[in-house]
């Protein structure tokens, strides 16, 4: 026991390591964003259920791209609030004809609309089949080289579409993630965004996680090719891939999905090409803001990574390639997954059983302290791209990080095993967090949120 103890541990030690220095080593100062002239047609997906409380801030979002050469689709997977009036209503649209590829598989469209207001935006009125299918019915129409991959609730920030624009001139990124940010994080409108950490602690957890795995996972595994989920509140795939591996798979976790359908791609037939992080293209999201969402979130992420580890639980190494299966099985399942009952179990034996208090509290000392240095290592990154909080804010977070990491940070388990016993009783289950509408706060100081784009 002591020796298989010792084992996961080390292997927990080397990715933690490999976390905190290949992001430190790969941005070593402020990054400075280079517009590229030619505008590439990119055309942006955004499946919607029963989102009439915060589609209009996305929306909203849109209309304040600094570029021009894009088409919005909004793929109303038959909404049974008032999502497609809203749209009609809001964008004044109208009936039209929109050619389609016809070679992806989704339930039936009722009707094609267009915004007589704003032209660039469309919308797909079809019968419920789920996000995928949803995403399918969009790729299918859409007319565009590039495909943006959007969460109802994100909202893009004006310069993202140049960035995106300017990566993909490298012809091998076959697909890239984008930067998520908490929407809540932030206070002001979308012309002068300013972060702050003025706001509820379910919240702050969830910026610093955001932070940290992003900034610091995504990064790492774009330089080891081993990124194996592209965040699907904000995507980019080039269209001929998404049609190669013929579009979504029904399922919870269809982002993790098309990317390890991207992956085994790239093994059999692109392998010079690569799936990257770009983390200067940034959306804003609304995060859950209750524990009861946040737990119903989790738990759905949770059913997503079984779903696809099952799935593709023979194409390990093989088909998907090697530094995305080490990834998957040794960071992702091992540490991720079996590790939270072996950890509750280890703490029972070397505690309760034998009385090893000591080593027990050696792990978690060490722990502790390597969960410091990334969550400190995240605060570095993101200021070197720009991401820059007050010294009162960058104090809070000081705080806060050594409370969170001994109290929130401890949810982690509790989402990782509840969620393992429930995808075994019923791994299709959906069950959705409510989404308020709320997006950014009003000031640092009060810390009220605003409903945008109503």
């Amino acid at each position: 026991m002591m020796i298989l103890t010792l084992s996961l541990f080390s292997i927990f030690i080397v990715f933690q390591i490999l976390y905190i220095f290949v992001p430190l080593y790969l941005v070593k100062e402020k990054r400075e964003f280079i517009k590229t002239s030619e505008e590439k047609r990119i055309s942006i997906l955004i499946p919607a259920f029963n989102e009439e409380k915060i589609i209009m801030n996305c929306i909203e979002g849109i209309h304040h791209l600094d570029y021009s050469n894009y088409e919005v689709i909004i793929i109303n997977d038959g909404s049974v609030d008032q999502t497609k009036e809203l749209l009609i209503n809001k964008l004044k649209m109208k009936r039209v004809i929109k050619s389609s590829d016809e070679s992806l598989s989704y339930n039936l469209i009722k009707g094609l609309y267009k915004s007589a207001v704003y032209p660039k935006i469309y919308m797909i009125d079809k019968e419920n089949g789920g996000k995928a299918d949803a995403l399918n019915a969009g790729i299918d129409h859409s007319e565009s080289e590039i495909v943006i991959t959007l969460d109802a609730d994100s909202v893009l920030e004006s310069n993202s579409l140049n960035v995106i624009n300017t990566r993909f001139d490298d012809q091998h990124i076959m697909a890239a993630g984008g930067m998520v940010q908490i929407g809540q994080g932030f206070y002001g409108d979308l012309k002068n965004l300013q972060p702050t950490f003025y706001t509820k602690g379910l919240i702050k957890y969830q910026i610093i996680q955001y932070l940290t795995d992003f900034y610091l996972h995504r990064l790492t595994q774009t330089k080891f090719q081993s990124m194996t989920i592209i965040a699907g509140a904000f995507g980019v795939f080039r269209k001929n891939i998404l049609l190669e591996v013929n579009g979504y798979r029904k399922t919870v976790g269809e982002d993790m999905d098309i990317t390890l359908r991207c992956l085994s791609l790239k093994k059999e037939k692109y392998k010079k090409h690569k799936l990257v992080f770009i983390p200067e293209a940034i959306c804003y999201t609304e995060c859950p803001s209750s524990f009861i969402d946040l737990f119903k979130q989790r738990i759905r992420w949770q059913k997503a990574f079984l779903d696809c580890i099952l799935n593709y639980k023979t194409a390990f190494f093989k088909k998907l390639g090697w530094a995305p299966s080490i990834y998957l099985l040794f960071d992702s399942f091992i540490l991720g997954t079996i590790n939270a009952f072996f950890t509750i179990f280890v703490c029972v034996i070397l505690v309760v059983t034998q009385g090893n208090y000591m080593v027990a509290l050696a792990f978690l000392s060490v722990t502790f302290l390597l969960a410091v240095y990334r969550s400190v290592t995240a605060m570095v990154i993101s200021r070197r791209f720009g991401l820059a909080y007050s010294r009162k804010d960058y104090f809070k977070i000081s705080c806060f990080i050594l409370y969170e990491i001994i109290t929130y940070r401890l949810l982690g388990l509790v989402f990782v095993t509840v969620g393992t016993i429930m995808y075994v009783k019923n791994k299709e289950g959906w069950d959705a967090s409510r989404r308020n509408g709320k997006s950014f706060q009003t000031s640092p100081e009060r810390g009220q949120l605003r409903r945008t784009g109503s």
